[in-house]
């Protein structure tokens, strides 16, 4: 794996890593099945988990990113920023791509991060003798949400209907 990380991903990566096996065993233990997991370092030094969420009903559903993101505003504020953040996926084999954060979390990230806020997508395989992490990719915010909605401050404020 050629991917350049820089130490503070690199011991995001191993904290998730380790994460994954940890809540997977305990999920396997209950009678559960594999999820997609999220990992959020705050700009703080903190590290902060997230894990899917699925109801049966569909708009129940809450995204790791989402959880993971909430757990460090809970823990932090709302002034805390996101400097990455691991989204591992559980898949039966490697496959091309990652799984991008969804279009609510793409927001939220950028809400919660800067432009250069780093998403690492995480590909991880159960396999008979445990968890391997066969592939990561890096992005930054800015290139997965490459339009986002940014407000603009006093945009209606002097809104006179004509």
């Amino acid at each position: 794996m050629d991917l350049e990380l820089t130490a503070d991903e690199q011991k995001l990566v191993e904290y998730a890593k380790q994460a994954v096996v940890q809540y997977n065993q305990i999920r396997h233990a209950n009678g559960g099945v594999d999820t997609l997991y999220s990992f959020v370092l705050s700009d703080k030094g903190n590290i902060y988990d997230g894990a899917s969420f699925e109801s049966n009903i569909g708009v129940d559903c809450i995204c790791g990113e989402r959880h993971a993101i909430a757990n460090m505003v809970l823990q932090e504020s709302y002034t805390s920023k996101i400097k990455s953040i691991v989204v591992a996926d559980s898949v039966p084999e490697v496959q091309p791509e990652g799984t991008p954060p969804c279009g609510n979390c793409r927001h939220v990230i950028w809400r919660h991060g800067t432009p250069d806020t780093c998403v690492i997508l995480m590909q991880y395989i159960m396999g008979k003798s445990g968890w391997t992490f066969p592939k990561l990719e890096k992005h930054l915010i800015k290139d997965l949400y490459p339009h986002p909605f940014n407000p603009k401050p006093g945009l209606w404020d002097n809104f006179q209907p004509k």
